[in-house]
């Protein structure tokens, strides 16, 4: 009787034991955001386009970190992202990987204050293996720009020749005035208030000559346009011969919306 009680003592001690391991914690903690790091470029396009980004992940933690994308970016939407893992540093090295997406922009009218790119990643685990999603923000500068163009760009005889067929190069004498046509149309989706675009005919050789700029004072819905428009850049009374680009400019205040590039040459 006492060998019987002896072993049955012997069998609930291993079956504790094998409990007991098979208990064991093995949770992992998830990567904490401040061991996330993102770098993104100011990201500039036109109203209602798509256009491709591309960021820096740097991850700072041990762990990896596993199906990381771009998961949100006010006030543009995300039409597409690509999924990374990021192996966990080694030693004092962090690791880094490029993470690309694809973003579609609102109206140009919609704030753009508050803009911030976020992204998601898995990593840790519950005692299930069920990884957790973690989440990091940045701020990113947006612009949207209004979707309009320049047309009937070139250079006329004077202001009196604004209704004459425009050309890309033009000859003139030292001390005379370049004339530049030109109109303003609205391609996109929201009408563009009067005195938001600036048209600059900038001169690239300084020599020859500066640069002349007309405010756009017409508000253009939908498929609208300006008033045929003209500028005149005064040539340099001591200006050498030759020629240089002029490069005309649809400004939505210091950022380009659209460019066009003309020959303005100087005989003697």
């Amino acid at each position: 009787m006492h060998i019987v009680v002896k072993k049955l003592m012997t069998f609930s001690l291993l079956a504790a034991l094998v409990l007991i391991s098979g208990c064991t914690d093995t949770t992992t903690e998830p990567v904490d955001s401040e061991n996330v790091f993102l770098e993104a470029s100011p990201v500039i396009l036109k109203e209602f386009q798509e256009q491709d980004i591309s960021i820096i992940v740097t991850n700072n933690a041990t762990q990896a970190l596993e199906a990381v994308k771009v998961t949100g970016f006010t006030p543009l939407s995300v039409v597409g992202a690509e999924s990374v893992n990021i192996e966990g540093r080694t030693g004092t090295e962090p690791m880094q990987s490029s993470l690309n997406a694809k973003v579609s922009a609102p109206s140009f009218e919609t704030d753009q204050n508050d803009s911030a790119l976020t992204i998601s990643y898995l990593s840790g685990s519950d005692s299930n293996g069920k990884q957790s999603t973690g989440t990091k923000s940045i701020t990113v500068p947006v612009t949207i720009l209004p979707d309009a163009k320049l047309q009937f760009v070139g250079f006329v005889e004077d202001m009196d020749s604004l209704s004459t067929p425009a050309a890309e190069s033009w000859e003139l004498r030292k001390g005379e005035n370049a004339t530049i046509k030109f109109s303003v149309r609205n391609d996109g989706e929201t009408t563009i208030p009067g005195g938001v675009l600036t048209v600059v005919a900038d001169v690239d050789n300084k020599l020859i000559a500066d640069q002349a700029s007309v405010p756009i004072n017409q508000s253009m819905a939908r498929k609208g346009t300006s008033y045929t428009k003209g500028l005149q850049i005064p040539i340099n009374g001591d200006a050498p011969n030759g020629e240089t680009d002029v490069i005309v400019k649809l400004m939505y205040g210091d950022m380009i919306v659209d460019e066009q590039t003309l020959v303005l040459k100087v005989k003697l």
